[in-house]
């Protein structure tokens, strides 16, 4: 993964999204590289508005050129237990075998009880959110 200065990177605004008459709360995590620091802060703040009764209860979560570190992944899997009683379904987008791998397992000792994806494909990964099919 090629380095950026924190003075270079770019954070995106999560954002509710309507899609195919459901609404989806989109987590921007994607391209924030290294700084793992960062990315958990944003996630913090974005999973207190995912936890509110008036948030979409279907999330999509964009982690594409970001380093997963056992510490992020660790945060992600604990705070989405917590949202639990406010979450449908998560998809995750933009993560290689390995960290869905460690993704899957932080989920399953959380023992969450919502439906979880992965998709390397935003378009297919918001689609899977909206159908009743699981994955």
């Amino acid at each position: 993964m090629k380095s950026i200065s924190k003075e270079d990177l770019i954070i995106r605004e999560s954002m509710q999204l309507s899609f195919a008459g459901s609404d989806i709360w989109c987590i921007e995590l994607d391209s924030l590289n290294v700084y793992t620091d960062i990315v958990i802060d944003k996630f913090l703040k974005d999973m207190v508005i995912a936890r509110k009764r008036s948030s979409p209860s279907l999330i999509v979560i964009h982690l594409n050129k970001t380093l997963m570190k056992i510490e992020l992944i660790g945060v992600i899997a604990s705070e989405l237990k917590k949202a639990e009683n406010a979450v449908c379904r998560v998809v995750f987008v933009g993560l290689d075998r390995s960290n869905q791998r460690l993704i899957k397992k932080a989920l399953k000792k959380e023992s969450v009880s919502f439906a979880y994806g992965f998709n390397n494909n935003y378009e297919k990964a918001k689609e899977w959110l909206v159908s009743k099919r699981l994955i």
